[in-house]
């Protein structure tokens, strides 16, 4: 059902048309009703129903200035004016701002609005079928990048026709690795969910736009174009709580994630070959756990992601959405390895690579890597792989 909200000052005038048809015979719902524009404005901000009648003359915030307010917002919302005869100029502006239509209050048949919401659903459904056919050769032109079939002068013909955005200057990758074949429906869904959540929960001042590829050999990547002002810090919470709504919407085992999100400056659509194979190289080195249950992936996913830092167990199980105890079961159930061990781990894992790629100090990779006091690092580092940090840089032994 399509969902209706009703603007309008008059609870006579709310009621009439509220009560004028029985509106899901037609495939519309009358979902909210508010008494005054500034309500109204609230309320298709918050819940975007899919048309609005508003009332022309109001208190607080009259018709005419919600829809302007509506249109400034790029709220979609179809937009019908409900007026008196002595109003028409009114309308007139507010068809301006993207009304498409009008009723007279008190005066309308039925069958005016019957055939007013007719007309709409043509509209609305004329415009979702092209943005499917938009969003089916922006899926199309961007799995040709990834597969780098696209020249240079094919990239810039489709970012001039607005299929690709002009440059911006950064953007993230997300890699997903499909543990299981997925029939046509299961890879429609998992890539419509995805698209879903990724384009809905994520601030369009962080994240101005999202690429999705269409699964190949059991593989599917997001591209997220950075807004210019964003901060990482900022990205990383918007996609993990994007992340963390996809796994309850998806309720299955057969998907693994990363977010080893590999962060880019943008200079051209063909420096995305490398961002593939840096967030591949990542799957390949750290996706050993990704058949374990959503709430163990993230658990792990909050951990490599604060490995820098003290690290509680009930940090990350609040961040999974689970009991400390409860964690700790399944963490070794799933893994094989204590949740401490694995913290352990991985930090060691990160400061073997730290001392084999860089020159910097024992005491800075210390710290770097969540170990605090360099004396405690280097009694870890020589019980577990027999050799002090100083001997393993030394030797460049793994």
């Amino acid at each position: 059902m399509r969902k209706v909200l009703i603007v309008d000052d008059e609870m006579l005038a709310r009621k009439m048309l509220k009560e004028s048809i029985v509106w899901e015979e037609y495939g519309y719902t009358v979902s909210w009703t508010a008494q005054n524009g500034k309500d109204g404005l609230e309320k298709a901000v918050q819940y975007h129903p899919d048309v609005i009648f508003v009332d022309i003359k109001m208190p607080v915030m009259d018709g005419l200035e919600l829809v302007k307010q509506i249109n400034s917002m790029g709220i979609s919302s179809k937009i019908v004016m409900l007026t008196c005869y002595e109003d028409f100029e009114y309308v007139r502006e507010a068809m301006r701002y993207g009304a498409v239509d009008y009723l007279t209050k008190h005066t309308f048949e039925q069958e005016d609005l019957v055939c007013l919401l007719k007309k709409i659903e043509k509209q609305i459904k004329k415009e979702e079928a092209q943005l499917e056919s938009f969003n089916l050769l922006k899926g199309d032109v961007f799995n040709k990048i990834i597969r780098s079939t696209l020249t240079r002068e094919d990239i810039r013909t489709y970012v001039e026709a607005g299929i690709l955005p002009v440059i911006k200057p950064r953007y993230l990758v997300i890699y997903f690795k499909i543990q299981k074949s997925l029939d046509e429906n299961g890879r429609r869904c998992f890539e419509n969910t995805l698209r879903t959540l990724l384009s809905e929960k994520i601030d369009g001042r962080i994240i101005t736009d999202v690429y999705t590829s269409g699964i190949q050999e059991n593989e599917i990547y997001s591209v997220l174009i950075c807004g210019e002002e964003c901060s990482i810090s900022e990205i990383k919470v918007q996609i993990q709580e994007a992340m963390a709504g996809f796994y309850e919407n998806m309720q299955e085992r057969n998907i693994g994630w990363l977010t080893g999100i590999t962060y880019h400056l943008f200079n051209h659509w063909s420096d995305l070959a490398d961002a593939l194979k840096e967030v591949r190289d990542v799957v390949r080195v750290e996706g050993e756990y990704l058949q374990c249950s959503p709430k163990i992936i993230m658990a792990i996913e909050y951990i490599r992601n604060n490995y820098s830092k003290p690290v509680s167990l009930e940090e990350i199980a609040e961040y999974a959405g689970i009991s400390r105890v409860y964690l700790s079961q399944i963490f070794k159930k799933e893994t094989g390895k204590n949740i401490r061990d694995y913290i352990v781990e991985y930090r060691l894992s990160k400061a073997k690579e730290l001392l084999l790629t860089s020159n910097l100090k024992i005491y800075t990779i210390s710290e770097l890597c969540g170990f605090g006091s360099p004396q405690y690092f280097s009694k870890i580092f020589k019980k577990v792989t027999g050799f002090s940090p100083y001997q393993f840089k030394d030797n460049k032994m793994q």
